[in-house]
């Protein structure tokens, strides 16, 4: 992808908009993932994911091919965008920022991303399987990307305790997960 991207970048810094397309569409997802991970809900995953993508076709001429792949560079932009709007939220100690890095980190190889889409459908089961509070709670600190303290506050329901139910959360998921082939 690095190559397919580096002709793009080219090819946008020419001023084809058919390349700018192309650019958005291969990476517009991972980039709109971190941001619901991060805790934001879609239309500002959506609108923070166009704001990065602004600032990067505007920045495209300091990209350096040499210094490393796009799609770093454009993780970089993307999580100064999501911490300039973490700064000005209500709560943002509520959100845990680190939990959402994973997804800009994702593979692009089409078999791995058949397996991951596997194993997200896989999760996605298991976790409709949970009972409610502990499917909940689960939601609240990988989807929406909140902090333990953030999921107490959400829930009414003591740090501890969350916690402790997340513990239970995981075990439930890892006997279902190994159920289904997907851990050991």
């Amino acid at each position: 992808m690095d190559e397919q991207d580096t002709g793009l970048i080219q090819r946008c810094l020419k001023g084809e908009a058919r390349a700018y397309e192309t650019l958005y569409h291969a990476h517009a997802g991972r980039v709109a993932a971190y941001f619901l991970r991060s805790g934001f809900v879609h239309a500002d995953a959506d609108d923070l994911t166009q704001e990065t993508f602004t600032r990067a076709f505007r920045s495209l001429g300091t990209f350096d091919a040499d210094r490393g792949a796009f799609r770093p560079w454009l993780a970089t932009i993307a999580r100064n965008v999501a911490r300039k709007r973490w700064g000005r939220r209500a709560e943002p100690g509520n959100f845990d920022p680190e939990l959402a890095e994973d997804v800009l980190a994702g593979a692009d190889d089409p078999p791995t991303a058949a397996q991951q889409a596997e194993e997200i459908d896989a999760v996605r089961d298991c976790v409709s399987r949970l009972p409610e509070q502990l499917g909940r709670i689960i939601r609240l600190r990988y989807v929406e990307g909140r902090s333990t303290r953030g999921v107490a506050a959400a829930t009414g329901i003591p740090e501890a305790t969350v916690r402790s139910r997340l513990g239970e959360a995981y075990e439930r998921l890892a006997r279902c997960l190994a159920a289904k082939g997907v851990m050991e």
